[in-house]
C-alpha cells in the first residue's frame, strides 16, 4: 500500500486537503495519533480527528475485534462517515445478488459447503465445481473439482502438481471437510471460461462512486492466468493487460465494443445492487467478471478491499487515487452542507 498512500498524500497536498493515516484508537480525547510521511518513513503526530475515513484494514480478524466495533461506534456518535467499512463474504454477496432478477442469468449457482445432502445434490448437477473460501483473497486455497471417469479430480490453486482423486462422492465430501478445517467455504458451478493461448481470462473492474454518488468505472484489466492454472489472480502468477486493449486484440472491433459495454453495465448493476442491500457505505468495489466460451458474462467475485499493488507508470496519479479523494470530498460536503 506504500506507493498508493504516497500518491494519495501528494494528490491531497496538490488540492490543499489534509491527508494522514490513522490506526485503530479511541476518539474520546478529540485528537488522534496520525501518521505523515517524512524522512525515513511515516512518523506519528497528534492530529485532529479526520472528517472522513476510508477503511483499508487488511485483516478480517481485526475487523471483527471489539476495538474496531468501538471505533465504528465512536465514529457514528460523532456523525463521521467511514466507507468500505468491512470485508465481504462470497456467500453473503451471492445471497444478496440473487435477490435481483436481472442479475440471475449472470450468477453461477453457488451454495455454502456445510451439510452432506445439499453437497451431494449440488455435485450431481455439475461436472466442474470450484471450492473457494467464503472469505478468501488473492486466489489462495481454491480447488477445482472435475468429474473424470467416475472419479473426482481435485486440483489446488497454489500447487499445480498437487492433484488428488476421490473415488466416490462421499470420499470427496470427507476430503473437502478435512481441507476446510472448519473454515467457511462455498461451492460454485464451474464455467467454461474464455481462454487465450490456453490461458484462462477474467476481468477486474474497479468502480468508484462519484460526487453524485453514482457508480463509474475507473479501470478495467484483463487477468490472464498461467497455462494450466485454475485461477487467473495476479498473486498466483497471472498477467495483466488493459481490459479494452485486450478485447480489441481478442475480438473484432464491433464485438469488442459490445462486450466491453456488456461488462461495464453488469459491473455497475452489481455494485448498485450491493449498496442498495447493504447497511454499510461503499465508495469503491473491485468486481471480477468472466466471459464463457459464448462470451456470456458471469459475476465471479466482489472485493471491497481491491488490491492497490503498483502496476506500471502513471504520469501523475493513478485514476483510483483521484476517485477516492473526490468521493471523500463528496461525503464531507454531504455531512457539512
Amino acid at each position: 500500500m506504500e506507493k498508493f498512500y504516497q500518491e494519495m498524500k501528494s494528490y491531497c497536498n496538490q488540492q490543499g486537503i489534509p491527508f494522514y493515516l490513522v490506526k485503530l484508537q479511541s476518539l474520546q480525547d478529540g485528537v488522534v495519533e496520525g501518521y505523515l510521511p517524512g524522512q525515513g518513513g511515516w512518523k506519528a503526530f497528534p492530529l485532529p480527528i479526520p472528517d472522513v475515513f476510508y477503511n483499508r484494514i487488511h485483516s478480517r480478524k481485526l475487523e471483527q475485534s471489539p476495538s474496531f466495533k468501538l471505533f465504528k461506534t465512536e465514529l457514528e456518535e460523532r456523525s463521521i462517515p467511514m466507507f468500505n467499512g468491512r470485508f465481504l463474504s462470497k456467500h453473503d454477496v451471492h445471497e444478496l445478488l440473487i435477490l435481483e432478477d436481472e442479475l440471475l442469468p449472470n450468477l453461477p449457482e453457488t451454495i455454502l459447503f456445510n451439510e452432506k445432502e445439499p453437497f451431494l445434490t449440488f455435485i450431481e448437477k455439475h461436472s466442474v465445481i470450484y471450492f473457494k473460501p467464503a472469505s478468501g483473497s488473492q486466489g489462495r486455497n481454491i480447488c477445482r473439482l472435475t468429474q473424470v471417469a467416475g472419479k473426482w479430480k481435485i486440483e489446488h490453486s497454489g500447487h499445480l502438481q498437487n492433484v488428488h482423486f476421490a473415488d466416490t462422492d462421499e470420499k470427496l465430501f470427507e476430503t473437502l471437510k478435512r481441507f476446510s478445517r472448519k473454515r467457511s467455504f462455498i461451492l460454485q458451478k464451474g464455467i467454461s471460461l474464455f481462454e487465450t493461448d490456453q490461458r484462462k481470462v477474467d476481468f477486474r473492474i474497479l468502480l468508484h462512486r462519484n460526487e453524485q454518488l453514482e457508480w463509474k468505472v475507473t479501470s478495467m484489466v484483463a487477468r490472464i492466468g498461467d497455462p494450466g492454472t485454475i485461477v487467473s489472480n495476479l498473486a498466483q502468477g497471472g498477467l495483466m493487460k488493459n481490459g479494452p486493449d485486450f478485447l480489441k486484440e481478442a475480438f473484432e472491433l464491433q464485438d469488442a465494443s459490445r462486450i466491453y459495454q456488456k461488462l461495464v453495465r453488469l459491473a455497475k448493476n452489481t455494485a448498485q445492487a450491493l449498496v442498495e442491500n447493504l447497511d454499510d457505505s461503499f465508495g469503491e468495489l473491485g468486481i471480477d467478471l468472466a466471459l464463457d466460451t459464448d462470451t456470456h458474462p458471469w459475476i465471479i467475485e466482489v472485493n471491497s478491499k481491491p488490491s492497490k499493488k503498483f502496476q506500471g507508470n502513471y504520469e501523475t496519479f493513478r485514476p483510483s487515487v483521484k476517485s477516492i479523494i473526490d468521493f471523500m470530498l463528496a461525503l464531507n460536503s454531504e455531512n457539512h452542507p
